[in-house]
Parts: structure tokens; sequence; C-alpha cells
């Protein structure tokens, strides 16, 4: 399987592509981010730090010679990414992110267009932030084993900032968990299977039956209605509607595994959709995982209490 950032490759403009081609091997695996911001230079981001990509592929904490990303480089990645089709893309355009090859993530950052107090598309992008997904294979085997994912079946909430490893983390569990037993994977923005024709373009278990595009809380119920899931697995919880299935598909028995942003446990109190899973029981464990040279490493471990008054 080619890497998340040779996958990305295609989709940057002439200029930008050959620097990228450049850069060492050593330093390509390592790549977590590229970001392109109008009139400053590209910058790869490794372990945290932002480093400017040289014309000849080499990286540096100092702009110096980097490459000046233009108007016309931001448009034509923007195409790129849309198939050259941008009616098709406002869905994900609004919601400031559009899901490419290999479950690559493009953040878009310009400005919004707003109705009523609702986004309805991003124009002028002024900086982008491609995100590279990676399947780090093994990367959660030793939390497997911590959380006994393998011998019960109680929920777990992977929490972590972004650029945590979330992503990561909850598709090398979904492999582990789909090896012996049934689960759903509701992947609503496309990047934990990268499903292309419906194929999942990572390993994800061979018990894993993907629900590619849903939204999570109708995800949620259909998945538990007609696939039998003894897991669920899902990224970025947050709305009533999600906590709502959520519950519903815990009382049927399913353990439940989801992400959700949070600098620390604590705050998971916080938040109102996740304090009522908590409340529920049907988060039981979760995981703060770290950033930076930290990142999609385990920090805490905490069971979670279900008396959050």
């Amino acid at each position: 399987m080619e890497s998340g950032l040779q996958k990305v490759i295609p989709y940057l403009p002439a200029v930008l592509r050959e620097a990228v081609q450049k850069i060492s091997p050593a330093q390509t695996v390592r790549i977590q981010e590229l970001r392109l911001r109008l009139g400053r230079c590209m910058h790869a981001v490794i372990g945290g730090n932002e480093l400017a990509v040289q014309p000849d592929g080499s990286l540096s904490p100092e702009s110096g010679e980097g490459i000046i990303v233009t108007r016309q480089m931001l448009d034509t990645l923007f195409q790129n990414a849309c198939m050259h089709s941008v009616h098709s893309c406002q869905n994900a355009i609004r919601n400031g992110f559009l899901t490419v090859a290999g479950g690559n993530r493009i953040g878009l950052c310009g400005t919004a267009v707003v109705s009523g107090h609702v986004t309805e598309t991003v124009r002028a992008v002024s900086s982008m932030n491609i995100r590279i997904a990676s399947a780090r294979t093994g990367c959660a085997e030793s939390l497997a084993e911590k959380l006994m994912l393998r011998s019960q079946r109680e929920g777990v909430l992977i929490a972590g900032a972004p650029a945590s490893g979330k992503t990561t983390i909850l598709r090398d569990l979904a492999r582990i968990l789909g090896k012996t037993s049934r689960v759903s994977l509701l992947d609503e923005r496309g990047e934990l299977a990268a499903s292309q024709n419906g194929i999942p373009q990572f390993d994800i278990g061979v018990q894993t039956d993907v629900f590619d595009g849903y939204p999570k809380a109708y995800g949620i119920e259909t998945a538990a209605r007609v696939m039998s899931p003894e897991w669920i697995i899902c990224d970025e919880l947050g709305s009533d509607d999600e906590a709502a299935a959520m519950i519903q598909a815990s009382l049927c028995g399913v353990g439940m595994i989801a992400s959700v942003h949070s600098g620390t446990l604590e705050e998971l109190y916080d938040k109102p959709a996740v304090s009522a899973l908590i409340r529920a029981g049907v988060f039981k464990k979760a995981v703060l995982l770290g950033t930076g040279s930290q990142c999609g490493q385990a920090l805490q471990i905490r069971t979670l209490r279900r008396n959050t008054g």
C-alpha cells in the first residue's frame, strides 16, 4: 500500500509536487501534515514542528528559500481535491474539509459565506492543511491489552487534542477487534477505512463492516438494527443525536468505541453529550492521547465515574 503522503502528491500543483517528491524517505514517513498559507512558505509538520519545504526537498526550521504559496497553487489544489466538481463537494466544504484518496483530509480556511447563522460554503481559501492519514498497524495492540477489549465488551472513549492520533488508534482497534468480532465502523468522513468503490484501503479487520459517509447518528442506528455488531466504532463524537443513538445501541449489548476532542480527561464531563453517555454507562473507560512527540501514545487510562453531578 502507498503511504498517505504518496496518495496526496497527485493533488498538489506541479511546483509543490516536485519539491515534496524530493523529500528524503526517512522524513517522508514522519510527515503528519502539509500546511499551505497564501503568501507564505509551505510547511511540513513532523513531531508537531513546522518545517519549511525547500525546492530541493530539504526541510528547514527557517523559511529561507522555501516555496511561497500562491493563489494559483491553492486554487489548483482545491480544484484537484474536488475532482473539478466543487458543487458536488459543497457539503464537505461547508464543514471545512475535503477527504481525498487514502483517507487524507484537507482542512480549509478562508472567507465563510454565512446564511442564517449557518455556513453555506467557504470562498477565497487562504490556508489549506493536508492531514496525512497513516496506517500504523499494531499501534493499538498494547492499548487493547490494557483495556482487555478482547475479553470484555466495555465502552471506551479515545480522547485527545487535534493531531493526537485518535483516528489512527481507532483504525487499528477496528483491525484488532475485527479479527474475531463483528465490528461496524462508522466512517462519516471517509478517513477511517478510506473506502474506494466499497473496498477499504486500510486493514480494518476481516469481520468489520464499513458504513461509509453515513451521518453518525443514523449510521449507529442502522448498524445496530441490520448488522448485529458486537462493537461499533466511530470518530469525533459530539452531538446529542449521536449520544442518543449510542445509548440505544448499548442497550442492545453493543460495545462502543469513539473518539472525542478533549485536552484532558476532566474536560469530558463538561461536554453535555459525552457526559450523558458516561452517566448512562455507555463508556466505562477513557484514554487520553498525547501530541507532538507523544502523538498516539496513551498518557492516561481512567475508569469513568457515572455520577457526574
